[in-house]
């Protein structure tokens, strides 16, 4: 699933973010764009399947959040790459700036398993490498270069997904007629295995948030006929408090220049959040779907406490609160993305395979954010497999030979 906690790693300055959130980071000047080709191509792509493809059934999943879970006794294995850059600028003394340059790699491992028809368990746990390096200019001529870089994993999470509402088998849906409702309720748990920035570095970006805590969602399918699906999917979460060691400055959170600044033991609980997705997919024929995707997210400000007294060599003290990372806690975000999904599920379950699986490519963009975040593309390329362990699962045994007849010549 794409989540909350899908592509979330926190600021360098514990600014932490939503997950299936983007990574996070502090006070933005500037920022470099995603080559515009790369758009076009994924938009060519996308119409020439459309153009080329018979609209037939809704038989293809895969893009973003849905209400659906996997028949009981079926297991899905997958793996979803997102890359991301960004580029900013930050200004010092007349004459002295800084100027980084970020990326991360984000690789959630997920497995499914439906325990029934209607309840599906899902762990997801996220690979997270990320790499900022920091050039230094005084007097517009760079004196230094350095580079921060993590890698390790993210926060993980378990959630039970319950379909209550407009229960189908894989085959049904798949042959689905007319106007059709499905709903599905989530729980989840949230640990946090992520890193957050360490604390005694002007850079670095986190592998995740770093605290754990609980979400609930709902999930709501609208079927139209045999082509056309939406997908609202609601979440929100509650974190727990924990106490780490921050970064904390007398200036502005996140400004490279404050000398000020110093690792401070904080006890911490980070704002509720919610999130909104609305995904509408057109299936392209029985192997391909096109969907595309806006996400609304909001993260309310946090609760930091925590003090430490700097004395200087001149005996001047200079008194650190955590308390002024709160506002920089909270941001909002809105998200665009478009989808291409190949997917042999339908047709294996058919009879025309015995191995379902899907590839997915995605491309998001921020189009409106908050509190000084570098906007961003992320592109996304994810496989998933499934497998039958017991049960009909996703290649249909509850109908005698029916898979033989199709394969004869």
């Amino acid at each position: 699933m794409t989540d909350l906690r899908a592509h979330a790693a926190a600021g360098p300055d514990s600014t932490p973010s939503l997950p299936s959130i983007p990574l996070r980071h502090r006070l933005s000047r500037s920022l470099r764009l995603a080559p515009g080709w790369r758009r076009a191509a994924l938009t060519v792509i996308a119409a020439s399947m459309l153009a080329a493809m018979p609209l037939r059934a809704q038989s293809v999943l895969g893009y973003g959040d849905d209400a659906t879970t996997l028949p009981g006794g079926t297991v899905r294995l997958g793996l979803l790459n997102t890359w991301s850059r960004w580029y900013q600028e930050y200004d010092g003394a007349p004459g002295t700036f800084i100027q980084t340059r970020s990326q991360a790699r984000i690789t959630p491992l997920t497995l499914d398993l439906g325990i029934t028809d209607r309840l599906m368990l899902t762990a997801f746990v996220p690979s997270v490498g990320t790499t900022e390096s920091a050039i230094y200019f005084s007097n517009d001529v760079s004196d230094s270069l350095r580079s921060f870089d993590r890698s390790g994993i993210g926060d993980a999470m378990a959630t039970l997904k319950f379909v209550w509402l407009g229960e189908q088998r894989e085959h049904d849906r798949i042959a689905e007629r007319g106007l059709h409702v499905r709903s599905a309720l989530s729980a989840s748990a949230v640990i946090g295995t992520g890193m957050p920035p360490r604390p005694f570095q002007q850079f670095g970006i986190a592998t995740g948030e770093a605290e754990s805590g609980m979400q609930a969602g709902s999930f709501w399918d609208l079927i139209l006929g045999h082509s056309f699906w939406t997908s609202v999917a609601l979440r929100y979460e509650h974190h727990l408090q924990d106490t780490r060691s921050l970064r904390v400055g007398a200036g502005t959170p996140g400004d490279p220049f404050d000398p000020t600044a110093r690792p401070v033991d904080v006890t911490r609980r980070l704002g509720d959040a919610y999130s909104i997705d609305v995904t509408p997919r057109f299936s392209l024929g029985e192997y391909f779907s096109i969907g595309a995707r806006y996400q609304y997210e909001h993260e309310k400000a946090g609760t930091f406490s925590g003090t430490l007294d700097v004395v200087d060599s001149a005996g001047n003290v200079t008194h650190l609160d955590a308390a002024t990372l709160a506002p920089a806690s909270a941001f909002t975000n809105q998200w665009v993305g478009l989808g291409l999904v190949y997917s042999s599920v339908a047709a294996s379950d058919r009879g025309h395979g015995d191995y379902p699986f899907e590839l997915t490519l995605q491309y998001r963009r921020q189009v409106a954010l908050t509190n000084g975040q570098p906007a961003r593309g992320e592109w996304a390329a994810g496989l998933r497999f499934y497998q039958k362990l017991w049960g009909r699962g996703m290649v249909r045994s509850d109908v005698p030979d029916t898979t033989q007849r199709r394969r004869e010549p």
